[in-house]
């Protein structure tokens, strides 16, 4: 006789699909009034939509850090700035002790002690929007607007700055832009635009003095309003 395996409890599959049923759209409600002006959906309204759902079909989340990593940078002005990236899995567990993970990276920087705080977060909106592929009521295919800035447009940007940023100052500059708008490449280029008063098409027209002058404002609180 063969022994009868025992079954594996896999509520959680069944659960999560129930979720992604379940939750719908998250509207991009939230203002943002410093810089280019654009409308966002943050991490409190992700949690207030999901966490009734969650609970009610018996899910939740542990958060495990797998890798962080912080550089440090001082402004001209002399204010210390830490950009921090962190490496995260979330497991969603369910209550018959049955889970599954993703792992997702987020970045932040900030003058104070809150990068690590800001990267988690940005780590775990993404973890969620992503695991239930929560659309946006207004969501649009990131393919949408490719044709607006062609790769050798890219490459002529660079090539015709008499003095490209370095690569600190990109970093720095990416860091900022993906804490402020995520993957949103059109509202980060629309806030460098507002800020020098021209449009700007690509990040690499931008030369050492610009980046500069842009973070500078940053850090100084006085931002691209």
């Amino acid at each position: 006789m063969t022994q009868e395996q025992t079954p594996q409890p896999r509520g959680i599959y069944k659960a999560m699909a129930k979720i992604a049923g379940e939750i719908g759209s998250i509207g991009k409600d939230k203002k943002c009034q410093q810089g280019a002006s654009f409308s966002y959906r943050g991490i409190d309204d992700v949690y207030n939509a999901l966490n009734p759902i969650m609970g009610k079909h018996g899910v939740f989340v542990l958060p495990i850090a797998h890798e962080r990593t912080t550089e440090s940078r001082t402004t001209r002005n002399g204010a210390a700035m830490e950009i921090v990236t962190m490496r995260m899995e979330y497991k969603f567990c369910h209550e018959d002790g049955s889970y599954v993970s993703c792992m997702t990276v987020g970045q932040a920087m900030d003058s104070g002690d809150k990068a690590t705080n800001k990267a988690m977060a940005i780590a775990h909106k993404y973890a969620i929007l992503q695991a239930f592929c929560i659309p946006t009521e207004d969501m649009e295919d990131p393919d949408a607007k490719a044709e607006t800035l062609a790769p050798a447009a890219r490459s002529n940007a660079k090539a015709n700055n008499p003095s490209p940023m370095s690569k600190a100052q990109s970093s720095s500059l990416m860091a900022y832009l993906t804490q402020r708008h995520g993957d949103n490449r059109d509202a980060y280029l629309a806030e460098l635009s507002n800020f020098f008063g021209r449009p700007i098409g690509s990040s690499r027209e931008l030369t050492k003095a610009d980046v500069s002058e842009f973070l500078d404002a940053v850090n100084s609180g006085r931002g691209a309003a």
